[in-house]
């Protein structure tokens, strides 16, 4: 199980040159190879660089930057095919590194610094009160964002911690409009933070249009628009970690549905509200919450019929297939109930049994 920390971080006028030519390297990389899929089909990127380095400038950068790209570019063609964006200099720029032999990525709590292989004593801010980090880091993304503020976001591994006797269960039905309907009858509702933001949004983009593209101007409000999509997903994520810590302190059996969120974004009715709703990063968040506590957190699988099974009786009524149908009735033994509670509740039976199941397995292996 992983977990990220983000910090902001304050480079010194060299320090900042570094980065830069980080981005600019990874940027050109990036895009160069994206063209080459779209134009030439290809996707063994990395034996090409090796036989025939686009720019001999590359060969004085961070040969890990240029690696981890790479990377990153070759897994999302092949979960997104080749209708990705290219990367533009006055939009959010990152860099990924790993933490191996080569490039040692230290946090020093302590002294408040980070120490990468190219980029010594980078200061930072944030988790005033952390002392230390339990596990082992594996990564760090450096990322400056439209405001020009940069961050870094270090990844590493939790140690597995000392599980929990469970007293208590939950399942959670995640959807669009109702964003979380728990199986104690609570529902969340999506605050729909694109719609409070929608119509600075849609005027800054129409003001856009009318700039040239390519001028100063254009790419000032540019920024502007990616300002305001940075404090979108700020106050995003700050609504998830809110409701997560809510359900992981007060349950420890908790179960929910697992989402192939690449065929839901593929689908364009659904692909903005369920980006608003973020449904995928709920679960991962819930995900190492539940494990830092030692708590457990079930999957079921996406085929399982939560919606359209009743909790009583067990009976199947493929009817509720149809997400416009709100209320389940049975047609077996009457019951007659919220469509989400109802999936909500299956789900939490069904995770009690894997749960039951998971015991059974360590005590048979011992």
């Amino acid at each position: 199980m992983y977990k990220a920390l983000k910090f902001r971080i304050y480079p010194t006028k060299k320090q900042e040159k570094q980065i830069i030519n980080n981005f600019e390297a990874s940027r050109f990389i990036y895009n160069y190879y994206l063209e080459k899929a779209k134009t030439e089909k290809t996707n063994n990127f990395l034996n090409d660089y090796k036989k025939n380095t686009p720019n001999y400038n590359l060969k004085k950068q961070n040969q890990t930057v240029i690696m981890k790209t790479i990377f990153h570019l070759e897994d999302n063609i092949k979960k997104y095919g080749t209708t990705l964006r290219y990367k533009n200099k006055y939009e959010r720029n990152a860099y990924t590194i790993n933490n191996n032999s080569l490039n040692k990525i230290e946090l020093d709590l302590k002294e408040r610094i980070v120490n990468l292989n190219d980029i010594k004593k980078l200061k930072i801010r944030g988790y005033k009160n952390l002392k230390r980090v339990e596990g082992k880091i594996t990564n760090a993304c450096i990322s400056r964002e439209p405001n020009n503020k940069y961050y870094i976001s270090i990844l590493y591994e939790l140690p597995n911690s000392t599980k929990i006797e469970p007293q208590t269960l939950l399942g959670i039905d995640l959807g669009i409009k109702k964003l979380i309907t728990l199986s104690d009858t609570q529902t969340i509702e999506n605050n729909k933070y694109i719609e409070k933001y929608e119509k600075r949004i849609q005027q800054k983009q129409k003001e856009l249009s009318k700039k040239q593209k390519g001028s100063n101007n254009y790419y000032k409000c540019l920024r502007k628009l990616d300002n305001l999509y940075t404090r979108l997903r700020n106050a995003r994520k700050y609504n998830i970690h809110k409701i997560t810590k809510q359900i992981t302190n007060e349950y420890d059996i908790i179960t929910t549905e697992n989402l192939d969120n690449k065929q839901m974004i593929m689908e364009k009715k659904l692909s903005k509200s369920l980006t608003d709703a973020s449904l995928t990063e709920i679960i991962n968040t819930l995900e190492y919450k539940a494990n830092e506590k030692g708590k457990y957190l079930f999957k079921v699988g996406r085929y399982y019929p939560s919606s359209q099974k009743c909790y009583i009786c067990g009976n199947i009524n493929h009817k509720y297939k149809d997400l416009k149908e709100r209320i389940y009735k049975c047609n077996k033994c009457n019951n007659e109930i919220d469509r989400d509670l109802n999936a909500s509740i299956n789900i939490m039976t069904e995770g009690y049994k894997m749960y039951i199941k998971s015991k059974y397995k360590i005590i048979k292996e011992i």
